[in-house]
């Protein structure tokens, strides 16, 4: 299999191990064919957890597997939470588990900022390339305290995430390399455009090839350099990576791949997933152009039948209009690892396979939820399936100097000092409060079944 995984990368949506959900629509009933691919085959996502290595809610034995990290070989501890990896091995089910014969993990960009507008857009621009963050982003600094917001133009960052190759990217995975950059190889990878000369595009780039060859418009390529001019990246490298065809996996193959629509389903029942043609005819989702439409994120099962994917299983990954946050200390007696859930602020919430389990305390990458203690302080990515709150990702992270709680959703009025959020109630007597029916942010202690509020922000 050639290194498509940059091109097609996915995002994990939270599920069940005894159910499948429908992740989109307000929590409605699952939309999801029968069947799911099962023994030898080609699976694309992200690292959400370790022990051995989870990825699309399927725990992979690796004791035998080989490791490929960025084109060197490696082992599994080069690994991060968050890293799009591509996995060959075999999997059941049923049982979520799986042996992998091979990891090949490749980041997407490694480039320096050029603008930071997380705070108000989420948005990053890094070597021209649209650097898109969600809630399920993970960020790593090793060297300070600065925040993904506060990240100074000019830093170094490593990108890991999907995108369609021409300079839009989800990511899934932020780390800081420096905080300035002194001239050290950067790298960017997409599909070759506008080819002009010695000069070409990905994305809004431009690229000076020199005395390289410059491969044809529309194949997807690594670039490596050391060097602008005038703000032209000058290359020193130029590998291909794909034939820009965006084929995940060979004729006959099983996949499971998740990612972004990129093209909308069309009459023929088609559409694309960062640039894959997947058939949807075969599954409930058959005529939902309501549904599958540019920008939502999807996971999706099936075979290859030549250069298009037969969708057996599709399912929608919520929205971030339906996404929220419960943070506080967990308290003795809040973990129920046999069904998979802990209890937050009085809330139950369903930690899954695919649940991003993110330590940000110093000296541990990721956490089970055996391992948790009462006093950690946990941060949960969450949404709302028909009232069960299902956490797409668990940080634990250090206890916040000012306050002990913290509440993110759209709020629900109960009286004129009350508000409600993802079943909380939130006193704001202390605060010039009005209410409204945005996503709002509450920070402050909980204490007797109440959280009192000290700060509310509107998104």
């Amino acid at each position: 299999m050639t290194s498509l995984n940059r091109l097609i990368s996915p995002i994990v949506c939270a599920v069940f191990v005894t159910a499948l959900y429908s992740c989109g629509g307000g929590g409605g009933g699952s939309q999801v064919a029968d069947g799911g691919i099962g023994g030898t085959g080609v699976t694309q996502g992200r690292v959400t957890g370790f022990g051995s290595i989870f990825v699309n809610g399927i725990e992979y034995e690796t004791d035998n597997a080989s490791f490929t990290v960025n084109n060197l070989e490696g082992t599994q501890d080069d690994l991060a939470i968050g890293m799009v990896v591509v996995i060959n091995g075999s999997s059941d089910q049923a049982s979520a588990t799986g042996e992998a014969e091979s990891v090949e993990y490749d980041s997407l960009l490694e480039g320096v900022v050029d603008s930071n507008d997380i705070a108000a857009n989420n948005r990053l621009i890094i070597m021209n390339q649209t650097i898109v963050v969600d809630a399920d982003t993970v960020y790593e600094n090793p060297f300070d305290a600065t925040t993904l917001a506060d990240l100074p133009v000019n830093s170094v960052v490593e990108v890991s995430g999907f995108t369609d190759g021409n300079g839009d990217i989800l990511a899934t995975r932020i780390e800081v390399e420096s905080l300035g950059w002194s001239g050290d190889s950067l790298e960017v990878s997409g599909v070759v455009m506008n080819v002009s000369g010695s000069r070409f595009q990905i994305g809004n780039l431009t690229i000076e090839a020199g005395t390289l060859t410059i491969p044809s418009e529309g194949t997807f390529v690594e670039v490596e350099g050391d060097s602008f001019v005038g703000g032209v990246f000058e290359a020193d490298s130029i590998e291909i990576e794909g034939d820009g065809t965006n084929q995940i996996a060979e004729d006959g193959d099983e996949v499971e791949m998740e990612g972004r629509i990129t093209t909308a389903l069309d009459s023929q029942d088609q559409f694309a997933l960062n640039g894959q043609i997947v058939d949807a005819s075969n599954t409930p989702f058959s005529g939902q152009t309501s549904q599958l439409t540019v920008g939502r994120i999807a996971e999706v099962e099936g075979v290859m039948d030549g250069t298009v994917l037969i969708a057996e299983e599709i399912e929608l990954k919520a929205e971030e209009s339906e996404k929220g946050e419960i943070a506080g200390i967990l308290g003795a007696g809040n973990v129920d690892s046999a069904a998979g859930t802990i209890t937050l602020l009085g809330q139950t919430i369903q930690v899954t396979s695919s649940t991003i389990m993110k330590s940000d305390l110093e000296g541990e990458d990721s956490f089970t939820l055996a391992q948790l203690e009462s006093t950690d302080y946990l941060e949960a990515k969450l949404f709302s399936d028909n009232g069960q709150l299902i956490a797409t990702k668990l940080e634990r992270e250090q206890v916040p100097e000012n306050h002990t709680a913290e509440v993110e959703g759209i709020p629900e009025l109960v009286d004129d000092n009350t508000i409600r959020i993802f079943g909380i109630l939130i006193d704001t007597s202390n605060l010039e409060y009005e209410f409204s029916e945005q996503k709002t942010e509450v920070e402050g202690d909980y204490s007797n079944g109440v959280l009192v509020a000290s700060k509310i922000e509107e998104d």
